[in-house]
């Protein structure tokens, strides 16, 4: 009883110390807990899902295949279930005239005793026979506030259809529902997925006994690439487009990544954090056990082993210990059913909800206390070693020699005398001053991160869509057109002021034993509307018969400027052909590549034809030119750019919150190091200090003794934190990018000086506070200590 009121008297006079070690050891469990969690719910939510409503093993796309042929497919060993659809993009119209709107129909067979990529119904009822109804995504039926049985108007083949809402749901193939390679964000409003009978639908789109769409399973102890020969022998006589596993496929590609992110990131940063806890632990009571000498030879005289005194002091370890375990859990789980409710917003799973995970909180709790426990030991040890006759005296104090810094009288004359000791004390305490500095290069880093990412998060966006893309309006075609024809027309609109044909065609590439399907772009010899850049930003010309490869399909093919690929694709006459990379440049969303139209037309031989046109246009002339296209038979996606830029901006607003929290995160943890290094130095110096205002310094002069050491230590953690935030930023790009969009590796100017000055802000209130112990010091007290 008697050593735990000490142990409680003990805290309560360094409760702010102890405080900010804790508040880095709930920051861990903070985030250890809350992303296991979060990770937890979207995982269970997933394969719930994606059980529930048989989720595909592969997806291929093709031009157009007879209905019946499709369940000659199953006769393939290894393929369980195989099933045809019809799979058709078009325009909302009349819901919203200021946006684009698009729906993906996908024909629905309720017929099919076992349907693949189910539907879960949510609302009103499934349409039924030859019921002319749609059912639509959940998000867009709530983004437009629709009513069951309210008529939705769409542009197909150059007709007004109207189709009632007969209800809405939600598919496991689209959790994540996003147009296209260059769309990372969802947008309901703006593209979403509904279901048709297919008896409806391929009345609709004239395409009776067709299919463009199969999905199928696998027989279990079969693997994709088992069956991918044989399916891609059968599917090429019907114009092939692609042919991917589940892994590939856009949303759950997505949501997969977001997983595992989950998992890395939980798995890192809490041990990071937990160790800085642990070092400031470690340091604050070693300096308590060389203080309290005396008090431990005199329990030690009084009868009490030394076993006992050295629990006496783990139990300062183990009550912190278990204080941040028990806070930093409970804040995890409330920060994990924030991160639910937020991954909701994105991904359409719905069974995604909080829960709490007993598991996560017991193991966190517990793996904060083995931190502290295992501190404190290393820490307190010495106190088995002490023997009450020596614990009673004072230490010897250690003589040590001028360092070299003292010996360069030219820089020691620089400094003035609370500098000097400054300097002195922290050369001579070489252990605390590299915990003090890697505290802040840690500090400085992780905000230069966080801001980096925010940085490089515009970066990656706007660098497309202002640099990259310029044009204004972008209108895809549902088949090729003529070239030439439906360039003249275009050029002819009011308000155009300038028309590039564009010609994007699915491909194969090969460079030795490596593949990689993508979309090749054909762009005009002196394009400017569509331009890629190079590392420098400047636009890459084109030349004729070599290919362009984005960074990300350079990597994938492992290809270097002056390898020979080979090329196949169904929309070739004859396939394969070969051609060299001529340049590699950097992309960061979607991963495409560029070819000279006149080389990738040769290439085809197919004669002139163009699947889409990017155009320049007076803002004002928008609006007529999509009314006028917005239903023409062959319009496919009619796309602004502008609205993809606002978009963009809108919901990376909405989400800066948790980068803010990051950076405040790591301005609590730099304070706390710097805080509690101060208050050590302070507490073994105190006698030193104590002198000083006796001989007449003011607590300010005082001061400078110590922060003169901590700016020091400051100013060469900030510096070794610009290599760091280097390296870790290349880290993080790494970790992060993915087939459809690639995050650049780079330190933002603007990064580096709000790290600067958010590690700044840390030092300085450190500094305030032990400002505030100075003036409190009590100087009788303390020149009397050693009588």
């Amino acid at each position: 009883m008697i050593l735990l009121r000490k142990m409680l008297r003990d805290i309560g006079e360094n409760k702010t110390a102890y405080l900010a070690c804790a508040v880095v050891l709930i920051i861990g469990l903070l985030t250890y807990t809350g992303m296991l969690m979060a990770r937890d719910n979207l995982f269970i939510a997933r394969e719930q899902f994606y059980q529930e409503y048989h989720l595909a093993d592969g997806f291929a796309q093709v031009r157009a295949m007879p209905y019946t042929e499709v369940k000659k497919l199953a006769a393939i060993e290894g393929i369980a279930e195989v099933q045809g659809r019809l799979v058709k993009d078009v325009r909302v119209l009349g819901l919203n005239e200021d946006k684009n709107i698009y729906l993906r129909f996908v024909s629905l067979d309720q017929s099919q005793p076992f349907l693949l990529n189910g539907v879960q119904l949510l609302r009103g009822a499934f349409p039924h026979g030859n019921e002319r109804a749609l059912l639509v995504g959940d998000k867009f039926f709530t983004a437009h506030r629709l009513s069951l049985g309210q008529p939705l108007t769409v542009a197909i083949a150059g007709k007004k259809v109207e189709l009632p809402v007969a209800g809405s749901g939600q598919s496991p193939e689209f959790v994540y529902a996003i147009k296209g390679g260059q769309n990372i964000f969802p947008d309901p409003a703006g593209f979403e997925v509904a279901y048709l009978p297919y008896t409806v639908m391929e009345s609709l789109f004239n395409q009776k006994g067709r299919v463009n769409d199969i999905v199928f399973t696998l027989r279990p102890g079969y693997k994709f690439e088992d069956v991918e020969p044989r399916l891609k022998a059968e599917l090429t006589r019907y114009g092939l487009e692609s042919l991917i596993p589940r892994k590939d496929q856009a949303s759950n590609a997505i949501l997969t990544q977001e997983l595992d992110g989950l998992a890395k990131m939980a798995q890192s940063v809490p041990v990071l954090f937990l160790t800085i806890a642990a070092l400031i632990l470690y340091i604050m009571l070693k300096r308590l056990v060389e203080a309290q000498r005396g008090q431990i030879g005199t329990l030690k005289a009084f009868g009490y082993r030394p076993r006992e005194i050295l629990l006496h002091y783990l139990s300062y370890g183990l009550l912190v210990g278990l204080v941040g375990g028990v806070v930093g859990g409970l804040l995890g789980t409330a920060l994990s059913f924030s991160l639910t409710r937020l991954y909701a917003q994105y991904f359409s799973l719905p069974n995604l909800s909080g829960r709490f995970s007993r598991a996560y909180f017991v193991s966190g709790v517990l793996l904060s206390t083995a931190f502290s426990l295992f501190a404190a030991y290393q820490g307190t040890k010495g106190v088995l070693r002490l023997r009450p006759a020596d614990a009673l005296h004072p230490p010897v104090p250690l003589f040590k020699g001028k360092s070299s810094l003292e010996r360069l009288r030219v820089v020691w004359a620089a400094f003035t005398v609370p500098g000097r000791m400054a300097v002195r004390n922290a050369l001579r305490n070489r252990a605390r001053s590299l915990f003090t500095l890697l505290g802040v290069t840690f500090t400085f880093s992780l905000i230069a991160v966080v801001w980096s990412l925010n940085g490089l998060m515009d970066t990656m966006v706007l660098e497309q869509f202002t640099k990259v893309q310029q044009y204004d309006v972008k209108i895809s075609f549902t088949r090729p057109l003529p070239l030439t024809a439906v360039v003249r027309e275009l050029e002819d609109e009011p308000g155009v002021k300038r028309v590039e044909p564009l010609l994007e065609v699915p491909v194969t590439l090969q460079h030795e034993h490596r593949k990689k399907s993508v979309a090749a772009l054909g762009l005009p010899p002196a394009a400017q509307l569509y331009t890629p850049l190079d590392k420098r930003g400047s636009p890459v010309a084109i030349p004729e018969g070599g290919v362009v490869l984005s960074e990300q399909v350079a990597a994938k093919l492992d290809a270097q400027v002056g390898d020979r690929l080979r090329l196949e694709s169904v929309w070739a006459e004859e396939s394969p052909v070969y051609v060299d990379v001529a340049g590699i440049v950097p992309q960061y969303l979607g991963a495409n590549v560029y070819l000279n139209q006149n080389t990738l037309l040769g290439l085809l031989r197919q004669g002139e034809m163009a699947t889409s046109l990017v155009i320049a246009v007076d803002k004002g002339c928008i609006p007529a030119l999509k009314e006028k296209y917005e239903t023409a038979p062959y319009t496919g996606m009619f796309e602004e750019r502008r609205q993809a830029v606002d978009l963009f901006r809108e919901l990376i607003g909405s989400s800066r919150y948790m980068l803010y929290s990051m950076a405040l995160l790591a301005v609590v943890t730099g304070f706390a190091i710097v805080y509690n290094s101060s208050i050590i130095s302070l507490a073994e110096r105190k006698r030193e200090l104590a002198s000083l205002r006796v001989l007449g310094m003011r607590p300010g002069e005082v001061l400078e003794a110590v922060s003169v050491e901590q700016w020091l230590l400051g100013v060469c953690g900030i510096i070794a934190g610009i290599p760091l935030t280097a390296v870790l930023n290349q880290v993080l790009a790494r970790s992060m990018s993915s087939d459809l969009y690639s995050l650049p590796a780079g330190t933002t100017p603007a990064a580096l000086l709000e790290a600067l000055l958010g590690t700044m802000l840390a030092i300085w209130l450190a500094q305030q506070w032990v400002a505030r112990r100075i003036r409190q010091l009590d100087l009788v007290e303390v020149l009397k200590e050693r009588e």
